[in-house]
């Protein structure tokens, strides 16, 4: 999240911001695609949403008050990002694929175990744009789908930060897209899971393409079937 919003959070807190958010979203035109794979990935059980870290904002008011389990930082940035995702309504699970791996993880699977859904930006500050290998481990030791989710506005402002956090302008055209979703198997082994990683990315980047493509006018092809990694 950017740090003008992360500043704001720390000093006024974070429900206010979350309602700034609330509201913000209430005046976007909102266009969700691929709900069908959301569908199909209910269908087979819990969801593991995944997406870049900066297009965070579009998605958050979409998915809030679900009570979904969203891996957030321990740097002093993340817990400024979990004053605002708690009001939005989800569970803020401290942790980072990169730092305290360990914890989050075991706090992720707990959350799964009580029925939860859960939600992970697996790309890093070193990684921008590239799938660490949590998401595929967590899916699957909880049988929980991977399901990509793209997202984007016009217009829009790109903050100089690492992950170009996008901030949609009041009455944007936000469109969403959803991926097919990948499912790990419990018995994977590590060659297994690596390649759901990279058809999570592979997806991801996809799915991105195809966003920009829809918000510029143009025709954007099919996102494909569901994808069982075996």
């Amino acid at each position: 999240m950017s740090r003008p919003v992360l500043r704001l959070a720390a000093s006024r807190g974070g429900p206010l911001v979350a309602g700034m958010i609330e509201a913000l979203a209430r005046t976007w035109e909102m266009q969700v695609e691929g709900e069908e794979h959301l569908a199909r990935a209910r269908d087979g059980g819990g969801i593991l949403y995944c997406f870049w870290h900066g297009r965070m904002l579009e998605l958050a008011p979409l998915h809030a008050h679900r009570r979904i389990g969203i891996l957030v930082s321990g740097h002093p940035d993340g817990l400024m990002a979990a004053r605002i995702v708690g009001p939005l309504g989800y569970v803020p699970i401290l942790g980072s694929q990169r730092r305290n791996p360990v914890a989050g993880f075991r706090a992720m699977l707990r959350h799964a175990r009580q029925g939860g859904d859960l939600a992970l930006a697996p790309d890093a500050h070193s990684d921008v744009h590239r799938v660490l290998p949590g998401a595929a481990a967590l899916a699957r030791r909880t049988g929980h789908a991977l399901l990509p989710v793209a997202a984007g506005a016009r217009p829009r402002r790109r903050i100089e930060s690492w992950d170009r956090f996008e901030v949609p302008w009041p009455g944007a055209r936000v469109h969403v897209l959803y991926g097919p979703p990948v499912w790990v198997p419990a018995t994977a082994d590590p060659g297994t899971t690596r390649e759901a990683s990279h058809a999570l990315e592979r997806t991801l980047r996809a799915l991105h393409v195809r966003v920009e493509a829809k918000l510029d006018g143009e025709l954007a092809c099919p996102a494909g079937e569901a994808v069982a990694v075996r």
